[in-house]
């Protein structure tokens, strides 16, 4: 073996855990549930999602998996992308190398699993992972970065070879798992401890649920830690891979885009705005997306040019990383409300639109073509009447059009059923939604 394969077989070893008697792998997340039933099928499970979500942990999860199964620990292999020296080795022969150093060094004959972490670093890994997939020499599980992890060039040769799962910072439940509550929350728990629950909502509606973040103790480390994170997602997953020179503008966009956190916005707007072009706006929005830093929501319609004419509501990915850059908090708590209701949503199945007729409600959802649920966010106290009026005409006119007999209000504390001519409106506090 040469002196640069010795010198990447020590890397290997120092990220593997072939003399290890167990992982270390942190708290469980609840999308192990689903990846489970597929961790021993052909298919490559494909892992995506926002940087330090926790996607490398739950590659690790899953390694303990296979162990508890029977796995010998050498029968698995870990690479990990972002290692300075794989980063230098750019193309899929970097993947060739490692794998041909592991199988001659620690398993040269057995049935191998293999965890790829960062791949989106690797061009053309999509053909490589084809190759062993097809040959059955490997089970692959990737994870990446980027939304089009798969190359637009290169989904056809994946076609029906992969299954795709989403990692996002903690929801507020497994939030509560790593402050220490123990589940599952069931009601009679959750009214005997709403006072901590509130407060640690609280907590959560300022700081988010990137895992690290939720496990420092300090105030100053939690907000040092998410400025970092802002500053990665824009120069090593944005600047680095797209290769932008106007980092500036870049910043402008993305500061722009988390001080107006569940806004209406346009790309005419923004331009206008900043004075930039048009197809800057479109480009650097459309990078964000890419990286899950961002989402924009359209306004509901049946006919997508009515979709694209129309501003889109904006919502970022955690609204930690969004108060450690913005610099507001409790005059804003409406906002942040809502966009962590948003992201709620997005992990369960369906379309998420607004609706906007005689009012705006802040979220409709679709399977297919038929609404399913219709759901204002508003932090109203028991004495905003007018306020409350507004939500309900505009939900009332909503629920009217698309035949939805139940909509829905979330509230800072009130809770109530209300009758009304369209079918009912319930109220419902946040924090007993979010765990709900």
């Amino acid at each position: 073996m040469s002196q640069d394969d010795n010198k990447l077989f020590d890397i290997l070893v120092k990220w593997n855990f072939w003399d290890k008697a167990s992982i270390e792998a942190g708290y469980p997340r609840t999308l192990n549930s689903q990846i489970l039933p597929h961790i021993a099928s052909p298919e490559i499970i494909v892992i995506k999602g926002v940087r330090r979500s926790g996607k490398s942990t739950l590659m690790l999860q899953l390694m303990n998996v296979l162990r508890g199964r029977g796995v010998p620990a050498e029968d698995m292999l870990y690479i990990n992308f972002e290692e300075p020296l794989f980063i230098e080795q750019q193309g899929v022969e970097i993947l060739d190398r490692l794998y041909r150093i592991y199988r001659e060094r620690i398993n040269p004959q057995r049935f191998p699993y293999v965890f790829l972490d960062e791949i989106q670093h690797v061009p053309e890994w999509e053909r490589w992972a084809r190759v062993k997939t097809d040959l059955r020499e490997a089970k692959l599980f990737v994870t990446g970065s980027s939304a089009n992890l798969v190359g637009a060039e290169y989904s056809t040769l994946l076609t029906g070879r992969n299954l795709s799962f989403t990692v996002y910072p903690l929801s507020f439940t497994e939030f509560l798992l790593f402050k220490g509550c123990e589940g599952p929350f069931a009601p009679l728990f959750l009214t005997r401890n709403e006072p901590l629950i509130r407060n640690l909502l609280r907590e959560y509606l300022q700081f988010g649920g990137f895992p690290e973040v939720v496990l420092r103790e300090t105030a100053t480390g939690k907000e040092k830690l998410l400025k970092q994170y802002f500053e990665d997602l824009l120069y090593r997953d944005i600047v680095s891979r797209y290769r932008l020179r106007d980092v500036r503008t870049l910043k402008n966009i993305a500061l722009y885009c988390m001080t107006n956190v569940s806004s209406l916005f346009s790309y005419t707007r923004l331009k206008n705005v900043l004075s930039v072009p048009l197809d800057v706006v479109r480009n650097y929005t459309g990078y964000m997306a890419e990286t899950y830093m961002i989402r924009e929501v359209p306004k509901h319609s049946f006919k997508i040019n009515e979709q694209l004419r129309n501003p889109k509501k904006i919502y970022v990915m955690d609204n930690g990383l969004r108060n450690a850059v913005s610099y507001r908090f409790s005059e804003d708590l409406g906002r942040l409300a809502e966009n962590a209701v948003y992201w709620r949503l997005l992990r369960q199945e369906g379309d998420v639109f607004y609706y906007k007729n005689r009012g705006e409600v802040d979220f409709l959802v679709r399977k297919g073509m038929q609404a399913t649920n219709l759901i204002q966010v508003s932090m109203i106290g028991e004495e905003e009447n007018s306020a409350l009026q507004r939500e309900l005409d505009a939900l009332a006119d909503a629920m009217q059009n698309l035949g939805v007999v139940e909509g829905m209000i979330i509230t800072e504390s009130r809770e109530e059923i209300l009758e009304i001519p369209q079918g009912k409106i319930r109220m419902v506090p946040l924090w007993k939604w979010l765990t709900s």
